[in-house]
């Protein structure tokens, strides 16, 4: 038998290692594989024990390898786009094996070796102990890199403040974000605001904190590993907000999907990042002097602080000084203090990688506990050496205190959101969810970017660490009901560090209509998601991870800059497990100046009639006219009225108002409006109740009327005023009407049916994904998709994975999303549109590793309905509809119920509503 790579070419390395999943760590000599070419042999200073490290420990995530010297310090599309974290041959730091069969080890030792592709620069003003900026700072800077939430004045929430919530804050901060901390604990609250510099505080458990926070946040990362609840925080995201979670849960949250759907919120996952973005990081970390709160502990420490960490006490966060290289290595030479974050190997060659976003390789190889391509195991950064390829070592800023190795994982999982999501902006509301290793850090960033952060947590103690020491410019109770709802609608952008399951809603609240919802906590079990707050206000639910290589290098500058550091507690390497211990313990009214009234010619049925009218949703008011899909003709008009005249064709969909002054209504999305009027069901500015089309005639202000084109048939143009819009609108806002995209619909019922209509009118690939074998036929010969799944056969599932840019998900009853999620690439858009009534389950960690979205969308606004009906017109698109009379209509819902329609039904109001058969 051939002797492995290792073996041939030992060198011998002295670190802690796990043999077994009590996790307890003991003295371990190894070797490590030979300096290649294209390596670097470092000397490790520095390593930051990250919550990674316990679960890696304990086989929590069930892909360990034993022994485990933990600690985190090549061509594929994502490789070549440098996003080598998603290439699918990715090497981990520790616990994976090498190429060469040597297996990889982390940073809990005194040396190591990696391909300079995988080692950074340490900038010169970044201390080594900084070394959590390689994990938990690409962690987070990635994610608020990637979704936009790094412009100055969002408001940015960040959950959870620990290791990653921390760094969330810190970059967020540093790209002038508001940053609002969300956490279970209220003696986080000073740590948030006076430490880390965020804007605000809240409990997440407060219901008064959330209600006050709701729809005030741009995005959120949201930190927390633990099962949590991911409504409120959806709920505090402004419209098109986004909810990013960077946290692993081990089980799939509850997604509720009202709150995307009504706010086009958005869900998604983020983990770590490309090698040039985990530079990009630590250089951004070391100009914004962006470091992560460290405690440096001696190596005998480590069970001690691994014990102390399982509690929430308080790492693949590992800084040391270069003692050999590869004779092919040019970015480092011997005595370079560098850091090795979560990564230390990916294909280098997808399009992650070659994007610098190696953290989401699908071959991708963490720095501990995976195996190297040549088949050796990863050790981390609790032993006294590393070998690492250059490319997954950052340079250390030489300002930049060593000890804040943490800036490697929870700085780098604060700063990648916040700068992705574009909450670094100067003057942005940024929220910061959790005030623990990631939220001080997402403060500390948010804070260096120029925005007000907002520390939002569980604990009143830690209002004085948040405002005094971090520099937080408030702090919110999550569990304060009252100060939830002072905050609703202020934040740009949330960063939610908590790893404990928690409600998303309150936090969607507080976000502003577009705001995003980052997770960085890596939450166990699903989180409950109302998908209302999301649709509403066009909120984003995401997730985010570390970043990419350049990110990492990014911020590590930024941090040296701005002087961010984490704040750490050092230990003895003999208390790591006492360490690990403490990290788990954390009506119709007159005809006005500008109305119009319409004598109603057909009205379409809608599924949300059905639900309206049983009161499914819980907001039915009665007695109750339904019907939003609407065409007739102008019978009268007022004297100020510029758009129609009499005997005009003009159609009314699902709005009859708004306020015509907040941004949503000047941005052309009244649809998102907060005072927006539903054209049944709801009431007037004035008191009036409002009905719908059941009915012979409706007066509408004319702004919210649209013009129905000469050549389309009226009664198959009814439905297009929903249906249409409701899928038309997602495919242009989310960038999937681009000739060549690949984009899935599920459901072929009255929306999926037009959904798979626009699409390849728009010149998109469709494959149409349904439970029922039957529809085949009809999806292929008559609408015309490419493709056809049954979404209960795995082989073709299976034959599918990771093939599809985008998903419109059509389905209003319950299912599984996680098949779904499979099916999409790399930054893939899975997109609700179905009005789900309870929580969907939703695991976090496919949103995690392939930094996927999920996100809803409800209709659209007047100028885009008008678009979308014009579009229609010029390319046929008509619904396929079955025309009923009046006095069907109880049937026709019994039927609906059952699936019993092909695939809208109408009513011909005109023909056959009779007034003298009403009671």
């Amino acid at each position: 038998m051939a002797k492995s790579y290792e073996i041939k070419h030992p060198i011998k390395a002295f670190g802690w290692a796990a043999r077994d999943t009590s996790g307890v760590l003991s003295p371990f000599n190894f070797s490590r594989r030979a300096t290649g070419e294209n390596d670097v042999q470092f000397k490790v200073l520095y390593c930051g024990i990250c919550h990674s490290d316990l679960h890696m420990l304990k086989n929590e995530w069930d892909n360990s390898k034993y022994p485990i010297v933990p600690g985190i310090m090549s061509k594929c599309d994502s490789c070549t786009n440098d996003l080598e974290q998603y290439c699918p041959s990715h090497i981990g730091t520790y616990s994976t094996t090498y190429s060469d069969g040597t297996t990889t080890y982390g940073g809990y030792s005194d040396l190591m070796v990696a391909n300079e592709h995988f080692v950074l620069s340490w900038p010169e003003n970044l201390p080594m102990e900084a070394a959590p900026l390689l994990c938990a700072g690409i962690t987070t800077y990635s994610p608020l890199k990637y979704f936009g939430l790094d412009k100055p004045g969002l408001n940015i929430g960040v959950v959870g403040l620990g290791g990653l919530g921390h760094m969330a804050v810190k970059f967020a901060k540093a790209f002038g974000c508001n940053v609002t901390v969300i956490s279970t604990s209220i003696n986080k609250k000073d740590e948030a605001i006076k430490h880390l510099g965020a804007n605000s505080f809240l409990i997440s458990h407060d219901q008064e904190q959330m209600q006050g926070a709701t729809s005030t946040l741009d995005g959120i990362i949201d930190t927390v590993s633990a099962e949590h609840p991911i409504a409120p925080l959806l709920n505090i995201l402004k419209p098109h907000g986004k909810l990013v979670m960077v946290g692993a849960p081990p089980k799939p949250l509850e997604l509720p999907v009202f709150p995307l759907l009504m706010g086009r919120k958005i869900m998604g996952g983020s983990i770590i990042g490309g090698m040039k973005e985990t530079q990009e990081m630590l250089d951004f970390a070391a100009k914004h002097k962006i470091t992560p709160e460290v405690e440096v502990v001696s190596m005998d420490y480590v069970n001690i602080a691994m014990e102390r960490l399982s509690k929430s006490d308080v790492k693949h966060e590992i800084v040391g000084v270069v003692t050999e290289v590869g004779n092919k290595a040019d970015k480092f030479k011997i005595c370079d203090k560098i850091g090795v974050g979560c990564l230390v190997g990916s294909c280098q060659k997808c399009d992650n990688c070659v994007n610098d976003l190696e953290n989401y390789c699908p071959k991708q190889i963490q720095t501990y506990g995976q195996m190297y391509i040549d088949g050796t195991m990863t050790y981390g950064g609790y032993s006294d050496i590393m070998v690492v390829d250059e490319h997954f070592a950052v340079r250390w800023p030489e300002n930049l205190p060593m000890e804040a190795a943490p800036l490697l994982c929870a700085g780098i999982t604060t700063y990648s959101p916040l700068k992705y999501y574009g909450l670094d902006k100067p003057g942005l509301n940024i929220g910061v969810v959790g005030l623990g290793g990631l939220g001080h850090m997402a403060v500390k960033f948010a804070k260096a970017f120029g925005c007000n952060v907002t520390v939002i947590s569980t604990s009143p103690s830690k209002e004085e660490e948040a405002l005094k020491h971090l520099g937080a410019d408030k702090f919110l109770l999550s569990n304060n009901p009252e100060q939830i709802q002072g905050a609703m609608n202020t934040l740009d952008g949330i960063i939610d560090t908590v790893s404990a399951v928690h409600p998303l809603l309150p936090y969607l609240g507080m976000l502003k209509p577009h705001g995003k919802h980052v997770i960085v906590g890596a939450i166990p079990q699903p989180l409950e998601m109302p998908v209302f707050p999301l649709i509403l206000g066009r909120k984003t639910i995401a997730g985010s991870a570390m970043g990419g290589m350049k990110e990492t290098q990014e911020m590590l500058d930024f941090a040296a800059k701005h002087n961010i550091t984490p704040d750490v507690e050092v230990v003895a390497m003999d208390y790591v497990n006492t360490a690990l211990e403490r990290l788990v313990k954390s009506d119709v009214k007159a005809t006005g100046d500008k109305d119009v009234k319409l004598k109603i010619l057909y009205c379409g049925i809608c599924h949300t009639d059905l639900h309206q009218l049983k009161n499914e949703w819980g907001f039915s008011k009665y007695p109750m006219v339904p019907g939003h899909e609407i065409v007739g003709e102008v019978t009268e008009v007022g004297s100020k009225v510029e758009k129609f005249k009499v005997g005009d064709k003009a159609g009314v969909g699902c709005l009859v108002g708004s306020c015509r002054s907040c941004e949503n209504c000047n941005n052309d999305v009244e649809n998102y409006c907060s005072k927006g009027i539903a054209t049944y069901s709801a009431m007037y500015h004035d008191g009036t109740p409002t009905y719908g089309g059941y009915s012979d005639i409706i007066v509408v202000d004319e702004h919210f009327v649209v013009r129905v084109p000469e050549n389309m048939p009226l009664a198959a143009a009814a439905p297009l005023l929903c249906a249409g819009i409701t899928t038309y609108s997602p495919l242009r806002y989310f960038g999937l009407d681009k000739p060549g995209l690949h984009v899935g619909v599920v459901g072929l019922g009255g929306l999926g049916h037009v959904g798979v209509k626009f699409a390849k009118a728009l010149g998109v690939k469709v494959t149409v994904i349904s439970t029922s074998q039957s529809k085949q036929k009809e999806a292929i010969e008559h609408l015309g998709a490419d493709s056809f799944l049954i979404s209960s056969d795995p082989d073709q599932l299976q034959a599918a994975m990771g093939t599809m840019d985008g998903i419109l998900d059509t389905v209003a009853a319950t299912h599984p999303v996680l098949p779904l999620i499979g099916l999409l690439k790399t930054n893939g858009k899975l997109i609700l549109l179905g009005g789900v009534a309870k929580p969907l389950d939703l695991p976090v960690f496919p949103l995690l590793m392939g930094r996927k979205l999920v996100a809803g969308s409800g209709i659209g606004g007047m100028k885009e309905t008008q678009e979308m009906i014009d579009f229609a017109a010029k390319h046929n698109i008509t619904a396929d509809i079955e025309v009923i009379p009046m006095d069907y209509v109880n049937t026709a819902m019994e039927r609906l119920a059952k699936a019993d329609v092909k695939y809208r039904f109408v009513i011909d109001v005109a023909k056959t509503l009779k007034p003298d058969e009403i009671d």
